[in-house]
């Protein structure tokens, strides 16, 4: 299959896994493959991907601790606001049981890069390697958000072609005390989650028995692309 064949028929979102691991060198394969092929300004990678395997489930059970935490903050401040009306609190949403339940989970966070060689001599030059100045990590969030993005999209071809399936997350607290408050050991901002394994129940299959698949369609070509 193709990269287009693979993303538009293996791409669904996971409701579930299934208890089946994936064999250790096919994530090792398929990380590798992200990382040789995902481009990078300065060749900087200014993020690191934590991988979470089968033997993480007191760790993963800690995220999803803070995915639900920050899910009820959202909540929460949307009700003081008068956006809605009532919360969920003290419920677990289901739609982030792929969070906990998996066989492995990898979270995304940004980094302090190192310049290589390249980099070194134009700083010696007198040019400023931004990605590598501590103070600025969290002020690169722009672009750092863009390298994890094509870092991903990649990580996310390569697990799809093996057969795996994948769940992606955004709804947590980017605050990294909280983190390492959890005894979780990062270092820097997580930026994304991405959970795999092999599914045994997709979301879309969710949405078509509760009959709303229909509600749930991305905006059409036309709101998103503009020729000009």
């Amino acid at each position: 299959m193709n990269y287009f064949d693979v993303l538009e028929n293996k791409r669904k979102h996971v409701f579930r896994y299934t208890d089946r691991i994936p064999d250790k060198e096919i994530i090792e394969e398929c990380l590798y493959k992200a990382w040789k092929t995902t481009p990078s300004k300065n060749q900087a990678m200014p993020y690191k991907v934590y991988v979470w395997g089968p033997d993480h489930k007191e760790e993963k059970a800690k995220i999803h601790k803070l995915v639900h935490r920050r899910h009820h903050e959202v909540e929460l401040q949307a009700v003081k606001d008068g956006k809605q009306k009532s919360t969920q609190q003290g419920i677990e949403n289901p739609y982030y049981e792929h969070v906990k339940y998996n066989p492995y989970l990898f979270t995304i966070h940004m980094r302090n890069s190192k310049p290589n060689k390249f980099y070194q001599s134009q700083i010696k030059k007198g040019h400023w390697f931004d990605q590598g100045d501590p103070t600025r990590i969290s002020l690169n969030i722009d672009i750092t958000a863009v390298e994890v993005g094509l870092f991903a999209q990649n990580l996310t071809y390569y697990l799809l072609e093996k057969g795996l399936d994948i769940s992606y997350n955004s709804t947590f607290t980017r605050d990294i005390r909280r983190w390492n408050k959890m005894e979780l050991n990062t270092e820097h901002k997580p930026v994304t989650m991405i959970s795999c394994g092999y599914a045994k129940t997709y979301r879309y299959e969710v949405l078509k028995k509760e009959g709303k698949l229909d509600w749930d369609k991305k905006p059409e070509l036309e709101d998103i692309i503009q020729w000009q």
